[in-house]
């Protein structure tokens, strides 16, 4: 039994450096249960010796157990939930709208004409002007315009100055004239340097503090959740809420979204 714990300490005192603060915490606190079994002094956050006297004081006089509040943390959580919610219905639009206009070649005409907002077209995030047509009789033509006039159902064309279908870090949808790289002027290009810009600007107010607090609040409220699970849960509560948010496009399902 005492071999098998020291072996186990000694892991998880060789894995205790690389591991994420939330989860020093918790592994802390195991090591030093597993040395009080095994009558060997506890340690610091930094794996080093408290000392005899500091041990047996610490044995002598058991700290209260602290009682956590979890009220910040709960507010955080529901925050998150509130904002996945909200972008839900943004994101599955965002899918639709890339799988219908993807593809070789031509552009799909009707996606560009009825799958904008309140099924109107669909505009340019940068100047908020519809995708025109290029070739044929409707060469230079609004798509939602072309399309009252000529509704085929597979008609493609192609898209004069280009046309970009960008899905944000936030998983929605942005729709861009022109081709990137190509000129400076073109929408797509101008918008990708102000997206640039605001990230520059970007300060994120995400800190240990919150990590800790957050990754507490998980172990409390889901104590059956896999150790990945919850790290995992925690990066996208952090990332959802205190990364850089590019906020939703022009395009969206409804007005009311």
């Amino acid at each position: 039994m005492s071999e098998d714990l020291l072996r186990k300490l000694q892991l998880m005192e060789e894995d205790y450096v690389g591991q994420p603060p939330v989860v020093q915490q918790k592994d802390l606190r195991e090591i030093n249960q597993i040395r009080t079994q095994l009558g060997l002094p506890l340690v610091d956050a930094g794996l080093k010796e408290i000392g005899a006297a500091a041990a047996v004081e610490e044995e002598a006089k058991p700290a209260p157990e602290e009682v956590q509040d979890y009220t910040e943390a709960r507010e955080v959580y529901q925050a998150y939930l509130r904002k996945i919610k909200e972008l839900e219905a943004h994101r599955a639009y965002a899918e639709q709208v890339v799988k219908a206009t993807n593809g070789p070649g031509r552009t799909p005409v009707r996606p560009l004409a009825t799958m904008g907002t309140n099924g109107g077209p669909l505009l340019c995030d940068h100047c908020g002007k519809p995708i025109v047509l290029e070739g044929g009789s409707f060469h230079g033509v609004a798509a939602d315009v072309a399309w009252q006039k000529n509704p085929r159902d597979n008609w493609t064309s192609w898209i004069l100055g280009g046309m970009v279908v960008e899905i944000q870090t936030n998983d929605t949808l942005r729709i861009y004239h022109g081709y990137p790289g190509r000129n400076n002027n073109h929408c797509c290009n101008i918008a990708s340097r102000e997206h640039e810009k605001a990230r520059a600007k970007f300060v994120s107010s995400k800190d240990d503090e919150k990590e800790t607090m957050i990754f507490a609040f998980l172990e409390h409220e889901f104590p059956d959740m896999r150790s990945q699970e919850r790290l995992d849960l925690l990066n996208h509560i952090l990332n959802t809420l205190y990364d850089y948010d590019p906020g939703i496009g022009i395009n969206r399902p409804s007005r009311e979204s």
